[in-house]
């Protein structure tokens, strides 16, 4: 708790002492100058964010500011694949299955049911639809034991295709609005 308020406080300070770091165009040229840094930071930060089920939507929006949109896109991708694959381990070592299964066992066999049917399918939309985490589809195939394969493919394709129109929509939006003004 007191790191993020050092950070907190750090960052106000910079911010008042010294507001033209925070430009919008010195941002974007900072990361532009370290493009792979920067990338770096970017997987890492969107990697970790699958272990608070927070959704990526606010990280690649502010991705989009800063990067361009291709690598923004892939990285984005790498980071997707990772955190599922974690995401999807940790259920099991944290034994979610054996509590959901104990709790919740009418919503289990309804969510087996539904995704023995059509598995891909299910795992993809769930991960197209912005206000769920991704990540808690992900816990769900682990404790229903599906391929991990499978569950990183659905994941990816959802993610991947809401990813990519916020990314390649935002930066052509972006980049009109900036030709505008």
């Amino acid at each position: 708790m007191y790191t993020w308020l050092a950070v907190v406080a750090t960052s106000l300070s910079l911010y008042f002492f010294y507001p033209d770091l925070f430009a919008p165009e010195n941002i974007r040229q900072f990361f532009s100058d370290n493009l792979v840094v920067g990338l770096l930071g970017y997987f890492v930060i969107s990697t970790l964010r699958g272990f608070t089920l927070v959704p990526s939507t606010p990280i690649v929006l502010a991705g989009i500011l800063v990067f361009p949109p291709w690598p923004l896109f892939l990285v984005n991708q790498l980071a997707v694949y990772s955190s599922s694959a974690i995401v999807y381990f940790m259920a099991r070592q944290f034994r979610f299955d054996h509590y959901f299964h104990e709790h919740y066992p009418t919503q289990v066999e309804r969510l087996t049911a539904l995704l023995k049917q059509r598995e891909l399918l299910v795992i993809s939309a769930w991960g197209f639809i912005p206000v769920v985490p991704t990540d808690m589809i992900v816990y769900v195939c682990s404790v229903l034991r599906i391929k991990l394969w499978k569950t990183l493919l659905g994941a990816s394709i959802g993610e991947g295709i809401i990813c990519a129109i916020y990314i390649f929509g935002g930066a052509a939006g972006l980049s009109a609005l900036l030709d505008y003004f």
